[in-house]
């Protein structure tokens, strides 16, 4: 019998033609399975850790406002840089030396009666490779010992930043 009939008559009848089709892709199947190898192997795969740069401070002072004044607190703003390929979370910043105006006024200087107050527990999102300035409410206060030379000034804070991944 040729194929030919051999397919006509299966054709004739669509369950059979069905029922052979799936007869011959299993067929198909073993032949191809049979006919493979299985191969496995065991070994180390490595990683490694980068070396994260220092976040960085930045001039901030062209965006303060005038909102500290004897006897009040206002706002901090610092400008900070996370140069590392991931984000960070800042936990805190603390205040870390003399605070002083700037520019430099000396009358003022000798008695600033400016305070910060250190931020502790916070959680502020730092991208990668970005530059945010934070708001820091409230963070300095102003004595009613500050003397009439310090109206008008920027004050300069010096702050540490901690930060995690």
């Amino acid at each position: 019998m040729s194929l030919k009939k051999t397919f006509a008559i299966i054709a004739a009848d669509k369950l059979k033609l069905v029922l052979a089709l799936s007869a011959l892709s299993i067929v198909v199947a073993a032949g191809v399975t049979f006919g493979s190898w299985s191969v496995s192997g065991t070994g180390n795969g490595y990683a490694k850790a980068v070396t994260p740069s220092n976040l960085t401070l930045n001039d901030a002072s062209a965006s303060t406002v005038a909102d500290l004044y004897p006897g009040g607190t206002g706002n901090v703003k610092v400008s900070i840089t996370n140069p590392n390929s991931f984000a960070v979370t800042i936990t805190s910043i603390t205040g870390n030396g003399t605070i002083v105006t700037t520019p430099t006024n000396a009358t003022c200087d000798a008695s600033t009666g400016v305070t910060f107050t250190d931020q502790t527990g916070l959680s502020l999102a730092l991208g990668a490779s970005a530059t945010t300035t934070f708001t820091l409410n409230g963070a300095a206060a102003m004595s009613n010992a500050s003397v009439n030379a310090c109206k008008g000034l920027v004050f300069a804070i010096p702050v540490s930043v901690t930060a995690t991944t």
